[in-house]
């Protein structure tokens, strides 16, 4: 992650051809969940890593991992609304319940936040690492981790993969073990080695009860990592991308949509085969818009 001051743009968002306007290399850029025509962009922050949309489809915010702040920005006009200096080294965004909870990857704690303004409603504090959250069957937030553990903010914990990803499918909650290569589910504990050697970060929900993986390869930005989609039925996996540095992969509809920062685009992957987005925006992460057809991509050139 970059260490660098951060440099904010707060004015509103750019509605400009993407042939005469290169993508800002830090900040938000909208794109057509149609056909990934460039909607609008902006700077915005120095080193963001995550992002998350309301259910409403007005708002979205980000986590700026090194300066430690979250944007809450308007859409489609990308104003933003409010900043809240949380520090700690955000790295993931979860809404619940009407809370915005967002992972302290070097604050061991997990923030949670008004949505409306940013204020700061409360702190969970937990084991060193903090990564990726997502709801579990029974509602509650739970949240990935370096300590091989999956930790809840009442405390309690259960082993799971040491790594960063973590998402519910099919009823199941599933982790990643980073430097083993391997899916590992809780509570139940068995280990899935990958089809390929490349290392899980980022989980996502895919369709009928699948899970998505996106793998960075050995050597991050130059190896090819994988994209894959996990058949916990049949035990199969489908290889469906092998671009550079998949830093994060969700579904849409029918399309799988992967931010490939390595290779500088967003990949869209459908029964039509697979179409490159945004090429040349250093694309880090990814929240479908469904009610306004819009992908939100964070870019950040530096992570």
């Amino acid at each position: 992650m970059g260490a660098a001051v951060a440099l904010v743009a707060c004015g509103g968002g750019t509605s400009m051809p993407a042939a005469t306007h290169p993508y800002p290399p830090t900040g938000i850029v909208l794109l057509s969940l149609k056909d990934g025509a460039r909607v609008a962009s902006t700077a915005i922050g120095s080193d963001p890593v995550a992002v998350i949309v309301s259910d409403d489809g007005t708002t979205a915010y980000l986590a700026d991992s090194s300066p430690g702040d979250v944007y809450a920005v308007r859409l489609p006009g990308l104003a933003v609304a409010w900043k809240q200096h949380v520090g700690g080294a955000p790295f993931g965004l979860l809404l619940q319940g009407g809370d915005l909870y967002v992972s302290l990857f070097d604050g061991a704690a997990v923030d949670v936040l008004d949505p409306a303004t940013g204020a700061r409603l409360g702190t969970h504090p937990l084991p060193q690492g903090p990564a990726e959250m997502s709801i579990d069957a029974h509602g509650r937030v739970a949240v990935a981790g370096t300590r091989g553990r999956v930790d809840w903010m009442d405390g309690t914990w259960l082993p799971a993969g040491n790594g960063f990803g973590i998402a519910l499918a099919g009823g199941v909650l599933w982790t990643a073990d980073y430097e083993r290569a391997e899916l590992v589910p809780v509570p139940e504990g068995r280990r899935i080695g990958l089809p390929l050697p490349v290392f899980p970060f980022w989980l996502a929900p895919g369709p009928n009860g699948t899970l998505l993986i996106a793998a960075e390869g050995p050597t991050e930005d130059t190896d090819a990592g994988g994209v894959f989609s996990y058949d916990a039925v049949s035990n199969t996996f489908e290889t469906l991308a092998r671009p550079r540095d998949p830093d994060q992969v969700v579904q849409s509809g029918s399309t799988v949509l992967v931010a490939a920062h390595g290779d500088r685009d967003v990949l869209a992957i459908d029964g039509a085969g697979t179409s490159v987005w945004a090429k040349g925006a250093a694309a880090v992460a990814l929240a479908p818009d469904p009610a306004a057809g819009l992908l939100a991509v964070i870019v950040n050139s530096h992570e």
